[in-house]
């Protein structure tokens, strides 16, 4: 690959992990010029982010790859399991086990939220995907084994001082840099302090080889957790699942391992210490195992209080550092991309007039890395402070304690066997937000844009009466500031979402009366649903737009409803103070 060239680009983007990639693809589908750096050699080598949740997919979907993905994810007899074991081994009980993740009795239901279903993908097969439609798209300004070791801000452009592998410098200038690099460096960089909690958990995942699908009581399971009275309670017994690479083939099943550090650990715990304890916990004897890749990280919950610094932006986890349990962490970092790139894309083009629509990024997306944060954190507590519970089980207890307090929950003829099971029960409730969870995976949404108050306290059911996101239910709405609700269409032979039909830099007008096309404005397209347009093929858009015949619903780019409103006493100048609204435009001569 020949050396990036020395003018000025339009955008840099620092990282070529899953969301650097897609700021790539989302750009590149624009049109806009861009050169991309990775400090790694190649693609990720450790499995890392596994769940793909529909809002990702539909973006994918837009990439051109939602296929592909399907082709290579986790099949559906095993996609939609999970189960919490004492071990795998001869002695080894099943504590219980249920759906998740829009499969098994959840199928119907997230059927209705999106035209995509939800995957799982390790993110080892996911990235060269990405990385192969970004070359694709952009072949002269992918660049890996690059790494940008310094950065200078100036008035219209910022220097990136980039090392390459060969630690040869150059330098590389850009109007805007967007920085997904992981928050390694450019955030601290920047001077950006960070929120929340840090170091929370000192945890070590392995990804191996080993013929497990056959020793499995119940080889459905995409995850099992672990909670071993003898090695008091979650944390410390660690959980298992598997990746692949599916069609499945036994000589080639792989599988993650991942558990704490406790105080009894070596401080140099290495490889052959955590085979020790995957061992430990699965109680197979003889198990063969061929390891793959070997990490140490720490579970943090952070987000940072800034997410733009006058020309570097920060996205994914370089602006929020998210628990995987809940599986929101990538997800929500290439949302972040889906709400970012558009707007960057009308910034390019005029500056003056949508520099202040570029800084709503920071207003939308702040405060959904901060929730996803504090929830993901709440999910994996929940594991120890509701499981263990329900169990009777403590770390602080003995062995012999902690099995007497969870024999009942497998004695049907113990006086607390129906207690026992009944808090177990309890338990997987508060443990749905990690694993039936559609109101935090597709129900978010952005108060900011609701500038008329049309959603009120409660905003049709997605709140809750205390203020907090409903994430047991999506609530499909056109309230300003939700996704737009997904239906299925039909127009001369061609079947589509209603996602569908929103373009990539222009904004989309849904109406059932014809006219409102006779307003203008170029940077609105028009669709018409019923009237010799397109067919709602259900009769479900009436019933999920929430508004009269009479009146349309205005979608932004990224899908999000920016307006809604009647046709009557409508003029072309009002309709273009609308859009300039809702857009932020900023007018000559003004502050």
């Amino acid at each position: 690959m020949t050396s990036p060239k020395s003018d000025l680009y339009p955008v840099a983007i620092i990282g070529g992990g899953p969301v650097g990639l897609c700021l790539s693809i989302l750009l590149s589908l624009r049109g806009i010029e861009h050169v991309l750096f990775e400090r790694h050699p190649d693609t990720s080598i450790h499995p890392k982010s596994c769940g793909i949740n529909q809002r990702t997919l539909e973006i994918f979907r837009i990439l051109g790859i939602e296929g592909e993905v399907y082709a290579h994810c986790c099949p559906p007899d095993i996609a939609g399991r999970t189960a919490w074991y004492t071990s795998l081994g001869p002695r080894g009980k099943e504590i219980t086990s249920r759906d998740a993740w829009g499969l098994g009795e959840y199928e119907e239901e997230y059927k209705k939220h999106s035209p995509s279903h939800y995957a799982i993908l390790p993110q080892i097969r996911l990235e060269p995907i990405l990385k192969k439609r970004a070359v694709q798209l952009n072949p002269s300004g992918v660049y890996y084994g690059c790494e940008v070791i310094n950065h200078n801000q100036a008035k219209d452009y910022v220097t990136l001082i980039i090392r390459r592998h060969d630690s040869t410098e150059h330098h590389v200038e850009a109007r805007f840099v967007l920085a997904a690099d992981g928050g390694r460096s450019m955030t601290d960089r920047l001077g950006v302090p960070w929120l929340g909690e840090r170091n929370i958990l000192d945890m070590v995942s392995v990804h191996f080889k080993a013929p497990l699908r056959s020793l499995h009581p119940d080889p459905r399971n995409f995850m099992t957790w672990f909670i071993s009275p003898e090695m008091g309670g979650s944390m410390k017994t660690g959980f298992l699942y598997q990746i692949g690479p599916w069609p499945h083939e036994p000589p080639k099943e792989e599988w993650v391992f991942c558990c704490a550090m406790t105080a009894n650990d070596p401080e140099n715990f290495d490889q052959e210490n955590i085979i020790k304890r995957l061992r430990n916990t699965l109680k197979i004897e003889d198990l063969p195992v061929e390891v793959r890749s070997f990490t140490h990280w720490f579970v943090d919950a952070r987000y940072a209080e800034r997410y733009r610094v006058n020309r570097v932006i920060l996205v994914g986890d370089a602006a929020h550092k998210i628990p995987p349990w809940g599986a929101l962490g990538m997800n929500t970092g290439i949302q972040d991309a889906q709400n970012l790139v558009w707007k960057l894309d009308l910034t390019l083009k005029d500056e003056k007039r949508y520099d202040a629509l570029l800084n709503t990024y920071e207003v939308e997306r702040q405060p959904i890395g901060r929730r996803v944060a504090i929830s993901s954190l709440h999910n994996m507590r929940s594991h120890a402070g509701c499981m263990d519970v329900a169990l009777g089980l403590s770390p602080n207890k003995s062995v012999e304690d902690n099995m007497q307090s969870i024999a009942p929950a497998f004695d049907a003829s113990h006086p607390d066997h129906a207690a026992r099971r009944a808090e177990i029960e309890r338990a997987q409730q508060i443990l749905d937000l990690e694993f039936k969870a559609p109101g935090a995976e597709v129900g978010w949404f952005y108060p900011s844009v609701d500038t008329k108050n049309e959603g009120g306290k409660l905003h049709d059911g997605q709140l809750l009466p205390n203020g907090e996101l409903n994430t047991a239910v999506y609530v499909p709405t056109t309230i300003p500031g939700h996704h737009v609700p997904h239906v299925w269409l039909q127009k001369d032979g061609r079947t589509c979402s209603v996602l569908d039909l929103i373009p990539l830099s222009k904004m989309l007008l849904l109406s059932r009366q014809p006219g409102w096309d006779a307003l203008g404005d170029e940077r609105v397209q028009y669709e018409l649903i019923g009237h010799g347009g397109w067919q709602d093929m259900n009769d479900e858009w009436a019933k999920v737009s929430r508004v009269s015949e009479s009146a349309a619903v205005l979608l932004r780019p990224d899908g999000i409803v920016a307006w809604r409103g009647q046709r009557q006493g409508l003029t072309s100048e009002a309709w273009k103070e609308i859009i300039d609204s809702v857009l932020h435009v900023r007018h000559a001569g003004s502050s």
